[in-house]
């Protein structure tokens, strides 16, 4: 990448995170309903699904879990396969943005390195390990993703493997929040259920990896 352009990048980059912060805090603070949002809009299910895409291509900059925009994709769509499509698109789409931006300034971070030790830990797994680490990784929900693909970036892995163990390993999630969106008043409950046995299980599991 030449110089003219890099910096021009990184400061775009920067814009879009400060827009974000500010965005999801005012959104945090005045309460803002997202269903309630899409369920206000006069517009047909093209339109919905190009605004749930955007949310997708931006969730980086406002600090949105791809989690919270399956589930609202599933509850704005109402359909357990389009919702699947559409969240492994947009899934997809935040999957190459983070590996790229991190692709794009791994020379950036190399000066900081650091004060990344969560980063510097994924990116000798990666090295070591290759799509693997990336595979299993991705299957665990409580597993900060976003780093892991950052990492990616700033080793230089190869794209396509790595895409295609991240999408793999994020599938089942995707599959399972595309449809407790669906069926999100259905299972509410069972939602919470299983989040708390998650936690409450990985959390203990951490613990003992931790003590040995």
């Amino acid at each position: 990448m030449s110089y003219t352009r890099k910096p021009l990048l990184l400061i775009i980059i920067i814009l879009l995170f400060t827009v974000g912060i500010f965005t999801s805090t005012y959104l945090y603070i005045t309460g803002f309903d997202l269903k309630a949002f899409f369920t206000s809009l006069d517009i047909n299910i093209y339109g919905k699904i190009g605004i749930l895409f955007l949310f997708y291509a931006f969730r980086n900059y406002l600090f949105v879990p791809s989690t919270v925009i399956i589930i609202l994709s599933g509850v704005v769509l109402q359909d357990f396969l389009l919702t699947a499509i559409v969240s492994i698109i947009g899934v997809g789409i935040g999957i190459a943005e983070t590996y790229t931006i991190g692709y794009l300034f791994r020379k950036n971070v190399v000066e900081d390195n650091k004060k990344l030790p969560i980063i510097n830990k994924y990116k000798k797994q990666i090295q070591e390990n290759g799509v693997k680490i990336v595979f299993f990784s991705c299957m665990f929900p409580l597993t900060p993703v976003d780093l892991l693909y950052y990492a990616a970036g700033f080793v230089k892995y190869r794209f396509t493997p790595f895409f295609l163990a991240a999408i793999a390993g994020e599938m089942w999630l995707i599959l399972l929040y595309s449809y407790l969106g669906v069926e999100a008043q259905k299972y509410t409950s069972f939602a919470v259920y299983f989040a708390g046995f998650f936690i409450v299980g990985f959390g203990g599991w951490w613990i003992w990896k931790k003590r040995e």
